[in-house]
């Protein structure tokens, strides 16, 4: 039984290895009643003509080409022009299972409907797999978020379906001034204001890693601590609204993001960005992350006794040598 049509939006940029693999995918779903939204964002390669020609060959398949602007700004575009029920999303180095939406779609759906991935390519990364599973009351959503909220499939926008009526009532979009984060807030954001859940069985989205894929994020410590205050912003949104615990989820986005950051400062900084580094590791949500979690690791323990010593220079040196 059709429950509906799905807009399935792929953002593509230097795409044209791997996107005709990923739309085929979409286009040979099971699922018949589906369009797919593909935007070129300003590629230099032959991305924009391999979607053109699939496009011609298909009538499900629609594509913008735009100036390049970021994978954020391409999701918003294709969001103005959904014309489904639902909506999903799908990276253009993706590819779905054959039966990745009927699954989703079969039986009893919610405002979001969540289903497996599955890793492929040379990263580690876990592949996820829940057993249905359903959630209708405030009570039932805390529990579910709780278990797995900081989970990967909740930290970012694909393998899912979203209600295409309630994105357009909470005019919700992603943000285009975070380089990273924005996945996260806009799931979150999303997720804050459902009254169900459903979790579906089976790993039908392929989540394809490049060999050696490395994070290659232009940050400072501006936009660092404006995307973590951003993310902790949406998480108290969540924590209002069904009065969940949400201290693990705060934990594991602060230890990921300063994780980043010691990252970009071992392989960018130099000693003479030794002030913007402090201006990171003393500003107060961050400096109180290391008071309260100090005694969890040997780790935090020295970063905030050097702190504490205002020791700056050394705690450079030790990001620099084991970051």
């Amino acid at each position: 039984m059709l429950q509906g049509k799905v807009s399935v939006i792929v953002p593509a940029y230097n795409a044209a290895r791997l996107l005709e693999r990923c739309v085929r995918s979409i286009t040979g779903q099971t699922y018949p009643a589906l369009e797919v939204i593909v935007v070129d964002d300003g590629s230099k390669d032959d991305t924009g003509k391999i979607a053109d020609q699939l496009a011609a060959e298909d009538s499900r398949i629609r594509v913008v080409h735009k100036t390049n602007g970021g994978v954020s700004a391409a999701r918003n575009d294709a969001l103005k022009l959904v014309e489904g029920e639902w909506i999903t999303f799908v990276d253009s180095d993706d590819y779905l299972e054959p039966d990745f939406l009927r699954s989703l779609l079969d039986g009893e759906v919610a405002d979001l409907v969540i289903g497996g991935y599955h890793t492929v390519g040379a990263n580690e990364i876990p592949s996820a797999n829940y057993p249905t599973d359903t959630a209708h009351s405030p009570e039932a959503i805390k529990r579910a978020l709780e278990a797995r909220l900081t989970d990967m499939t909740f930290l970012c926008p694909w393998g899912k379906l979203f209600r295409t009526s309630l994105v357009r009532s909470l005019r919700l979009i992603f943000n285009t001034e975070m380089k990273v984060g924005e996945d996260v807030v806009f799931v979150w954001s999303y997720l804050a204001h459902c009254s169900s859940l459903a979790f579906k069985q089976g790993q039908g989205y392929d989540y394809y890693t490049e060999p050696g894929a490395d994070f290659k994020y232009a940050l400072d410590e501006t936009v660092s601590l404006q995307t973590i205050e951003r993310i902790l912003g949406v998480l108290d949104g969540l924590k209002r609204n069904f009065g969940m615990d949400t201290e693990h989820a705060r934990c594991h986005v602060l230890n990921y993001y300063i994780w980043l950051f010691k990252l970009y400062v071992n392989r960018n900084y130099l000693l003479r960005d030794l002030a913007r580094m402090k201006n990171f590791f003393y500003y107060p949500l961050i400096l109180d992350y290391y008071k309260t979690y100090r005694r969890t690791s040997k780790d935090k323990l020295l970063v905030y006794l050097l702190l504490k010593l205002r020791l700056s220079g050394v705690l450079y040196l030790m990001i620099k040598l084991y970051y």
